[in-house]
């Protein structure tokens, strides 16, 4: 009798966990992998259709704000296959300023504040400045974002800023 049984209730719980009702699906798409905050270096560059865009620099090690600079002068091979250039040349560049605040001197440039790539410019100073800042401050309190650049046009007597890296990315 106990073999029926244990028999019985077998066979039934077979047909309910089969039954249940849920049934195999395949591949859903879900879209872009999840991604957020990134961390490190990063640099922004002007693509093809003009607007500022971040190009990552993982293990990139810099010691002062101003060596963001001479990096934004040569993207990699990578980011101009990506369409990335740069409007940084070359020249005598000051990076200036504590904290949040930092102040960046332009060397022989005439700003024209009409100009989109006088803004692509100062957006691309503007952004990896405040994201080498970030990088730079070991507590870990200092976010891009709380950054506020000053970029100067020593020879035409022009400023720009105080400005966000998110004045430039609308």
């Amino acid at each position: 009798m106990r073999r029926v049984v244990g028999a019985v209730l077998s066979v039934l719980s077979v047909l309910v966990l089969a039954g249940c009702g849920v049934r195999p699906t395949g591949v859903v798409a879900a879209g872009e992998p999840a991604s957020g905050l990134t961390k490190g270096l990063r640099l922004y560059f002007v693509s093809e259709s003009g607007r500022l865009e971040g190009a990552p620099r993982p293990g990139q090690e810099i010691r002062e704000p101003v060596h963001v600079i001479k990096l934004l002068m040569s993207p990699s091979e990578s980011e101009k296959r990506s369409g990335l250039t740069t409007l940084v040349s070359g020249g005598t560049w000051e990076v200036t300023g504590a904290g949040d605040r930092l102040t960046v001197r332009a060397p022989d440039r005439v700003l024209d504040p009409a100009s989109v790539q006088d803004r692509n410019l100062a957006g691309q100073l503007v952004c990896s400045l405040a994201r080498a800042r970030s990088v730079l401050d070991e507590s870990g309190r200092t976010r891009p974002d709380d950054v506020r650049v000053t970029v100067v046009f020593v020879a035409g007597g022009g400023e720009l800023g105080p400005h966000v890296c998110s004045d430039f990315l609308t």
